[in-house]
């Protein structure tokens, strides 16, 4: 797989052009990194009117997910779910009351700053005998029962939640359809799930959108991410998801960050299933053996 902005930034460090453009530092190693650090000049296209070098990139990254569209974030999840409300929220049916969206309890503080932001009111599904509301295992029977109190334009869920445990995401799909409003995910401890057999990412279970840190389990610098938008989503709100992400971010995005998710979809291409495939099995390998010895795993299947 190609890595079109990795080889134009190539391209124009060995050319030796003089820098006579932002970034300050002009090209001069500091931290070590500042030769492959650009800004927005002649043919490194622009991330939210791309066209060129990233839209190819995306392009890429489109084809490995599988979903009907996929957009680069460099400012992390939490640009990604600032989108994801707003975009919910310009597909609203019921215009005439206050906004409000029904959403597990142990959402990010991401979220909560996003709807403070938008001004949409929360209405908080909790679970039943949690311990932790880290975990906050809602069902498709709680979520079907609060859609039928609530005018909600939309269902949030963390999944997975910040205890590596995920709820029934094909269920609370099914019961959002049902009720006529989209299922968002805060999928950003999840961007892997793609590449399991079979998929268990939110967007293959029956979610509208998700937010995917591509930094936090795959090869990207921090702040990499994605916005994964289902083909349905993806023809109702494709044309404006582009503008609503520079909505939410800087003018100024990073030309690192966009490298390192730009040669994650080589990595990811080449081999990576079967590398996760065999992490797996150690895994699986390991908990064997710890439970031999008498210790008690968390999370265990079995």
């Amino acid at each position: 797989m190609d890595t079109p902005i990795c080889d134009f930034i190539k391209e124009y460090e060995a050319k030796g052009t003089s820098r006579l453009h932002m970034p300050g530092h002009k090209g001069v190693p500091f931290l070590g990194c500042e030769n492959r650090d650009i800004t927005e000049i002649c043919g490194a296209d622009e991330l939210y009117e791309a066209e060129g070098i990233i839209a190819a990139s995306e392009k890429n990254a489109n084809a490995l997910f599988g979903f009907g569209r996929t957009i680069y974030g460099t400012e992390g999840s939490s640009q990604c779910i600032r989108t994801m409300l707003f975009l919910a929220l310009q597909e609203r049916k019921n215009r005439t009351e206050r906004p409000v969206i029904l959403a597990a309890r142990n959402a990010h503080k991401a979220f909560l700053y996003s709807c403070a932001l938008l001004d949409v009111d929360v209405e908080w599904l909790f679970p039943e005998g949690a311990k932790s509301l880290c975990a906050c295992p809602i069902t498709a029977e709680q979520v079907a029962e609060g859609l039928k109190k609530s005018s909600a334009f939309a269902v949030y869920i963390t999944a997975p939640d910040y205890l590596g445990g995920s709820p029934d995401i094909k269920g609370i799909a099914a019961a959002c359809r049902a009720a006529g409003v989209p299922l968002l995910v805060d999928n950003a401890h999840g961007a892997y799930l793609k590449f399991l057999h079979p998929s268990k990412h939110p967007l293959d279970l029956g979610a509208a959108m998700s937010c995917d840190s591509a930094h936090k389990t795959l090869p990207v610098l921090t702040g990499g991410a994605y916005l994964h938008l289902s083909a349905e989503w993806a023809e109702r709100v494709g044309r404006q998801a582009k503008k609503a992400m520079e909505l939410f971010g800087s003018t100024s995005p990073s030309y690192l960050i966009l490298q390192s998710l730009d040669l994650c979809n080589r990595y990811l291409a080449e081999g990576y299933r079967e590398k996760l495939q065999w992490t797996i099995g150690q895994i699986g390998h390991l908990r064997g053996q710890l439970k031999k010895q008498g210790w008690t795993v968390m999370m265990d299947s079995d």
